[in-house]
């Protein structure tokens, strides 16, 4: 009896010691009727994400707020002990956050200490919270400034949550934790994007609210993805089908099984939560069940149409054309559409006027569509018939269109300017500019000149948000300031888009009070240019010391600082480079102030744009078992990423792989491919490339969807082998490969070969030609081959349909004549418009071949010239194909198409532009004045002109010189050096032309004759003013510069590429600032610019291997010849791919054979052998890396210690009883 009582007593006091264990565990009771959403897991990245937010508060101006020791108390330190807990992490995130601006912010909160006080009491309640309803409730309840900090720290948590609750969350669940996450979604690139998988109809309509009110913010990429997202619910809830075909033809693989662990923890802690699953990883689990919808899904009903919103501007054009009419009216007709269309930028062309005119023809008529017109929101950008309008209803329209967009928006607002000012004639000048608004800017400079300071005063809100040319500006500003030589803070903001018309002797005398630290500051210096930010740079140097005028100013100001200025700048933590918009300069010089040679992971997080600074050298040195999780955590700042940086990440993180365990990519499994990014995995060495096995071929194609190919060399042999990869992880031969199929390839599409195209069967062939249209670049030997194929499957382009062109349009420049053949059609000219303005700008300097897009403008640009000009003949003569030369020839240039052409006035005949009128020329020449590349007798003809229109050039003004621009160009030496040049403004806004060396010291000697400017006397501001004119000195006066100014304006001076004589004195004053040339720094050698083509063959030899990458690209191809050969091996390897692909002709021909193909390695055109270092034993005996934890390893871990607790009490009472 006495044995069973001690047995009894000892299992009770087992169990109540593991009650006792658990129950600190266990959350405390919630109340009935609130939410029980746990805390979900966090990620690797919590801390990030959570601090990136509670900065945010933080540069609005909220206080941060100094928390009592609650959290510290014991309960929180058994939290920590068993589990990591966010609430307790949320004072240790409030304690990092950087101290706070001396200068005031114009938004600062204004909470009393006591409502502070007040606010923070909830700290205490804090510990008792259970669940994620408590946190939320809590928040709900809570001031402005602890509300902020709480939401940032709770909106990933509330994103995880929804993504791994999904289907099971009640609606209003959902609806507090989509309030609480929005902050996150605003903030979260395009990378980590990925959406929940539940399907029911509230939580769709729930979701795309939220959705809709932060399109803007959203990314395309991301507003694409939700459209696609929307529509697979929508299939399947309501027609029962799956809009993804099964990809029969690559072997399957379980998406979510977990990475490989790295340095003893996961890489991906949350299940694929934070990164881009496949398809499969985001569809219902029976998705293979479902039958595949069939092509045309009318999915958008008027149920869909509101709540899809703004996402409808980004509906591909054949959905919009195919919504029934009753539902599209029926939704016009309803307060739903308007919001839907309201303030919605970047509607791409042919959906707007698509949309606009199904809703004019089909749910109105035309005769009274007008009523309508407030209903219209962005709509209103493709509003046809402008000059039939009256008066109000122009006024109405004008006042809907101003931020439009679109390509032929300038030519309506054109149109409905004249006809206010046509038929308004009993307006008073305010009245008349209130009319206008801010399309004010669409009228000449001698309109403009008729404005009296007293009625641009009145209407100054509508004229600051317009958007002006310098000239337009400089008439602006000078009446507004009427000549002012100190102005305020205050007055210049109020300018807003017209301080681009600002002198900078103005600016340079500004008060940085007022100024620093508003946010004003930010959109007003975004509209000057270089110069004046370095004037205002020099006013707010007088004020402020170094450390507070980098703390207040905007990026847009930031980038203008010299290094000498961050040098004195108190700067010694990478906490305070996060969220700056830092040059790659001035990133490589707070790098190796702050951290020297050498960085860790947790630094390298944190550096945002200053990761432009991080060094090979620093790569290089970073831990081999930290390698994939350094690799990871670039990948997420891949837009700032130089190729260098990513070829040497890429060699570092697979050298790593193979010393953990030789023969890494012979074995590689598709987990351990999965977690390298797409961004590295390009850089495989080819033989790597072709020997993965089939086994990977899921992960492989999945990765391949991913890559940026802009990043190789267009002739690298990675490019070839990675698609013959590719096309060996398909099953079957070309013909049985469905479209699906195909385009599985994603970019490497644009690498197949016409030949293997061909053979595909016709659905998958039309779908892959449509595909290539969207290609960047496409291989030269391909091209011909590939437009015979287009011709042979689509006929000859001149007798394509509208939507063929739209679908493959681009392709039509792989053929040098196939553009100008293309006969008149009424929409040829709206089409090609439209593809003009969506293909990238091209650059000023054209990039080096290796990296140089395939597409070539020049007949685009031609022909629609040709369309623009024509268009009122062809309106008569409509059956005519073209119109002939002679009549073409007759054309002369007006106001309108001049302002239409814009940069395609340059196809002007000389003829033409003699027939110009002189009024024509008067109004328009600040248009024709941008233009740098006009023909010898273009600008023989555009001299005339000026010289009739304004008299000798001898009696120019600086205003006429101002506007002249470029056409000064046509000048002689002598006749430049004669003109009366007074102001940097003006020099600043010569320096884009191309002038001849004799015009440039032509400009300097008159510059120089009218201010009675010293060269010892140039300072910061007058040099940067210089631009290309400081390399008309004379090489005595390049060593008169002073050298304390030249060392703060050696950026701008580096931008100049002068002769080798004033290089070679340049670099003589750039070894007296910055010391010998073997001694430069990474930033140095970049901000010195051009001026390292005048280093000598000796100087060039000694430079440090690891400033080779920062050499500015420009300066390669004027390094003589002699002394680029100068250049050890290590020196040419070292040179990076952008600069190695500089490298002219004739430079690469005075090479030796070593270093030739030293340059080839450089640019990656070699295919390497991967040199991969032999396994260290002592360090990784296996080289083997660690295996992961199982799924719920962390439960079963809890479970253990609580048997093993109960194992310790029965041994301590077997002892005391």
């Amino acid at each position: 009896m006495g044995f069973y009582r001690e047995g009894l007593i000892l299992s009770l006091l087992v169990q109540c010691a593991t009650a006792l264990f658990l129950g600190v565990m266990a959350p405390e009771m919630p109340d009935r009727n609130q939410s029980t959403i746990d805390f979900p897991k966090l990620p690797a990245d919590f801390r990030e994400m959570a601090k990136k937010l509670m900065i945010t508060c933080f540069m609005k101006g909220y206080r941060v707020p100094v928390m009592n020791n609650s959290l510290n108390s014991s309960y929180a330190q058994k939290q920590n002990q068993m589990m990591e807990s966010p609430i307790s992490m949320f004072q240790e995130l409030l304690s990092s956050l950087p101290p706070p601006f001396s200068i005031l912010r114009s938004n600062q909160s204004n909470e009393t200490a006591e409502e502070q006080g007040r606010a923070w009491n909830i700290a205490e309640k804090m510990q008792n919270v259970t669940n994620m309803g408590h946190m939320i409730e809590l928040m709900r309840n809570t001031t402005d400034s602890p509300q902020c900090f709480m939401r940032a720290f709770m909106a990933p948590l509330s994103w995880i949550a929804i993504m791994q609750n999904g289907t099971d969350l009640k609606k209003e669940d959902l609806t507090e934790l989509l309030w609480v996450a929005k902050p996150f979604l605003e903030t979260m690139p395009p990378s980590s994007f990925v959406l929940p998988a539940f399907s029911q109809s509230s939580h769709l309509a729930e979701m795309m609210k939220v959705f809709s009110e932060v399109f803007s913010i959203l990314s395309e990429e991301q507003r694409n993805e939700i459209i696609g997202w929307v529509k697979e619910r929508v299939a399947q809830n309501e027609f029962n089908c799956s809009l993804k075909a099964p990809v029969s033809s690559i072997l399957p693989f379980k998406p979510l099984e977990k990475p490989i662990m790295s340095n003893g923890s996961s890489v991906k802690p949350v299940t694929m939560m934070m990164s881009r699953p496949g398809p499969e990883a985001i569809d219902h689990p029976a998705m293979n069940a479902v039958r595949t919808c069939p092509p045309g899904l009318l999915w958008l009903k008027a149920r869909m149409l509101p709540m899809m919103g703004p996402f409808l501007s980004r509906l591909p054009l054949e959905e919009v054309k195919t919504i029934p009419k009753e539902q599209l009216c029926e939704f016009f007709r309803t307060p739903d559409f308007s919001p839907s269309f309201q303030n919605v930028r970047g509607i791409q062309p042919a959906l707007g006027r698509t949309l606009f005119q199904r809703l004019k023809q089909e749910c109105s008529s035309s005769d009274n569509f007008t009523q309508y017109m407030d209903r219209l929101g962005s709509l209103a950008c493709f509003f046809d018939g402008a000059l039939s309008l009256n008066l109000n209803l122009s006024r109405k329209l004008l006042s809907q269109i101003d931020a439009c967009k679109n390509p032929e928006i300038d030519k309506v607002k054109r149109q409905l300017v004249q006809n206010i000012l046509e038929k308004d004639n009993g307006s008073s000048n305010p009245e008349m500019l209130r009319s206008l608004g801010s399309s004010v800017s669409v009228l000449p400079l001698s309109w403009l000149s008729r404005f009296t300071p007293e009625d641009m005063s009145n209407t100054l809100s509508s004229l600051s948000q317009a958007k002006w040319s310098p000239a337009q500006a400089k008439t602006l500003a000078q009446k507004l300031l009427e000549a002012a030589k100190n102005i305020s803070g205050e007055k210049l903001l109020s300018l807003g888009s017209m301080v681009r018309g600002v002198a900078s002797d103005v600016l340079k005398n500004v008060k940085a009070k007022g100024l620093l630290g508003n946010e004003a500051l930010k959109n007003m210096s975004e509209k000057m240019s270089s110069l004046q930010r370095t004037a205002l740079l020099e006013a707010f140097r007088r004020d402020v010391n170094a450390s507070e005028l980098v703390k207040g100013l905007p990026d847009s100001l930031l980038s203008s600082l010299s290094l000498s200025t961050l040098e004195n700048a108190d700067l010694s933590s990478v906490d305070q480079l996060q969220g700056r918009g830092w040059t790659p300069a001035q990133s490589a010089f707070l790098l190796k102030k702050i951290l020297g040679n050498t960085i860790n992971l947790g630094e390298l997080r944190k550096l945002g744009q200053a990761v432009q600074g991080v060094t090979c050298e620093m790569i290089e040195k970073i831990n081999q078992t930290d390698a994939l999780d350094m690799a990871q955590t670039l990948d997420k700042s891949c837009v700032w990423l130089s190729r260098v940086q990513i070829r040497c990440a890429a060699q570092k993180l697979f050298a790593s792989l193979e010393k953990q365990r030789p023969g890494y990519f012979s074995d590689i499994k598709n987990t351990e491919l999965q977690a390298i990014p797409a961004l590295l995995l390009i850089y495989l060495p080819v033989e790597k490339i072709q020997n993965l096995s089939d086994a990977v071929c899921p992960a492989f194609m999945e990765k391949m969807k991913q890559v940026n190919l802009s990043s190789l060399p267009n002739s690298s042999p990675a490019r070839y082998a990675l698609t013959r990869r590719a096309i060996g992880c398909m099953k079957g031969n070309a013909s049985v490969l469905s479209a699906a199929d195909v385009l599985t390839l994603g970019p490497l599409v644009c690498e197949l070969d016409p030949a293997w195209i061909s053979s595909l069967n016709p659905a998958a062939l039309n779908s892959t030609l449509q595909a290539l249209a969207s290609c960047q670049y496409i291989q030269q030997q391909n091209r011909e081959n590939l437009f015979r194929l287009l011709t042979g499957t689509y006929g000859d382009p001149a007798y394509w349909s509208e939507e063929d062109m739209r679908a493959l349009g681009p392709l039509l420049l792989l053929n040098d004549t196939a553009v100008e053949k293309l006969p008149s059609k009424s929409w040829l000219k709206s089409y090609l418009s439209d593809l003009m303005d969506s293909l990238p700008s091209q650059p000023g300097v054209p990039p080096p071949k290796e990296f140089r897009s395939w597409l070539d403008l020049s007949a685009l640009r031609r022909k629609l010239f040709e369309l623009k000009t024509s268009s009122t003949i062809q309106s008569r003569r409509k059956r005519e194909v073209a119109v002939s030369l002679t009549v073409v020839s007759t054309l002369e240039p007006t106001l309108n198409y001049i302002e239409d052409l814009k940069q395609g006035n340059v196809y002007w005949t000389p003829i033409q532009f003699n027939r110009m009128t002189v009024q024509t020329f008067k109004d328009a020449v600040p248009t024709l004045g941008e233009i740098n590349n006009y023909s010898t007798e273009q600008l023989a003809a555009l001299r005339a002109k000026t010289v009739e229109a304004w008299g000798s050039v001898s009696k120019l003004n600086e205003s006429q010189i101002t506007q002249l621009g470029c056409i000064c160009q046509s000048l002689s030496a002598e006749e430049l050096g004669n003109l009366s040049i007074a102001s940097l403004d003006t020099l600043e806004i010569l320096t884009t032309c191309n002038f001849t060396q004799a015009q440039r010291t032509a400009i300097w000697q008159a510059f120089e004759k009218v201010t009675r400017v010293s060269v010892a006397g140039l300072g910061r501001l007058e040099m940067v003013g210089l631009g290309q004119f400081i390399c008309g000195l004379q090489t005595a006066q390049v060593d008169q510069l002073n050298s304390t100014s030249f060392r703060e304006a050696v950026e701008a001076v580096g931008r100049a590429s002068c002769l080798l004589d004033v290089r070679e004195r340049l670099k003589e004053k750039a070894a007296a600032a910055f010391g010998k040339p073997e001694t430069w720094t990474e930033a140095q050698v970049s901000v010195l610019g051009n001026i390292i083509a005048g280093l000598s063959t000796v100087e060039l030899g000694r430079l440090n291997s690891t400033v080779m990458p920062f050499i500015q690209p420009s300066a390669i191809p004027l390094i003589p010849l002699d002394r680029l050969a100068a250049l050890s091996v290590s020196q040419l390897k070292a040179l990076g791919p952008d600069n190695a692909a500089m490298v002219t002709e004739a430079q690469r021909a005075g090479l030796r054979v070593d270093q030739r193909a030293a340059l080839d390695e450089a640019v990656g055109l070699k295919t390497a052998r991967a040199e991969l270092p032999t396994v260290n034993s002592s360090t990784n005996p296996s080289g083997l890396v660690p295996l992961p934890l199982k799924a719920g390893a962390a439960v079963e871990s809890m479970t253990g210690c609580a048997l093993l607790m109960q194992a310790i009490v029965l041994m301590l009472l077997r002892y005391i009883l």
